[in-house]
C-alpha cells in the first residue's frame, strides 16, 4: 500500500504538465517533428490541394502541441477574398485529406489532430507597373 501512495502524487504532477501552455522548452525531437509536419503541410497545400477557395491561401505560422495531438496552423487570405467563412469551410473539408497524407508520408505514432487559424489578410504583393515605366522613362530621359 505504501508504494500505491507514493504513486499518486507523481501521477498528479505529470498531468498537470501536459497543458498546451507548458513553460517548459521543447525537445530537439518535438522541434524536429514539428518542424518536418510544417514542410509537409506547406508542400501537400502547395501541390495537392485544387480547392479554388483556397487559391493565394498562405500558411504563416505552425504549432505543434506538446504531447503531439493538436497541431495548430496560422493562415492568412488575399485581399481580394470575398468571404472568410467560406475559406475556413474549405479548409475544414481539406482537413481529412491532410491527415490522411500525412499519416501515409510520415512514420508517426500519431497523426495530429489539425486546427485552422485565421491571422488576418496579406497586402497585396503585385509589382506596380505604371511606376516602373515612369522610372525606366526618367533614366531614359537623363541619359
Amino acid at each position: 500500500m505504501s508504494s500505491s501512495r507514493s504513486r499518486r502524487p507523481r501521477a498528479s504532477s505529470r498531468r498537470s504538465g501536459s497543458s498546451l501552455f507548458q513553460s517548459q522548452a521543447p525537445s530537439a525531437r518535438h522541434l524536429r517533428v514539428q518542424s518536418t509536419l510544417s514542410e509537409e503541410i506547406s508542400l501537400l497545400f502547395r501541390s495537392e490541394l485544387s480547392d479554388p477557395l483556397l487559391e493565394g491561401v498562405a500558411l504563416t505560422s505552425f504549432e505543434l502541441s506538446p504531447e503531439g495531438r493538436t497541431a495548430r496552423i496560422g493562415y492568412t487570405l488575399p485581399e481580394d477574398t470575398a468571404d472568410p467563412a467560406q475559406v475556413k469551410e474549405a479548409l475544414l473539408r481539406a482537413q481529412g485529406y491532410l491527415r490522411s497524407q500525412l499519416a501515409q508520408h510520415l512514420n508517426l505514432k500519431r497523426t495530429p489532430n489539425l486546427r485552422f487559424v485565421h491571422v488576418g489578410t496579406a497586402p497585396c504583393t503585385e509589382p506596380d507597373d505604371p511606376d516602373r515605366a515612369s522610372d525606366d522613362e526618367g533614366e531614359g530621359g537623363d541619359a
